[in-house]
């Protein structure tokens, strides 16, 4: 199933959310983060079967980084490697979100 380009922008605003939530669940110490970060990589992985406007560069980065959150997470005072990470992927979503508005 192929989904069109504002459904598209629309799941990438919201897993730029979803992923933005790792923060506050990292200083919350919340205990299932790791099970989270990997339902966020299988999400993402299976991204390309849903749309044409797939773009492996962003979602290479974004797969990838998430694949190394899922151990970082579970080091106690890393909040500054996590918070790098989150805040990186953040914004290349961003930029693809911003592409895609301006239909480039």
């Amino acid at each position: 199933m192929m989904i069109n380009e504002n459904d598209y922008l629309g799941y990438l605003r919201s897993l730029r959310g979803s992923i933005f939530k790792i923060l506050p669940l990292y200083e919350e110490e919340v205990k299932t983060l790791p099970e989270y970060i990997k339902a966020l990589i299988f999400e993402v992985h299976n991204v390309k079967e849903i749309t044409t406007e797939y773009d492996g560069a962003w979602l290479v980065e974004t797969h990838a980084i998430l694949n190394g959150l899922v151990n970082e997470c579970q080091i106690e005072d890393n909040k500054d490697i996590i918070r790098s990470k989150v805040l990186g992927v953040v914004k290349n979503i961003s930029k693809k979100i911003e592409t895609l508005e301006q239909g480039e």
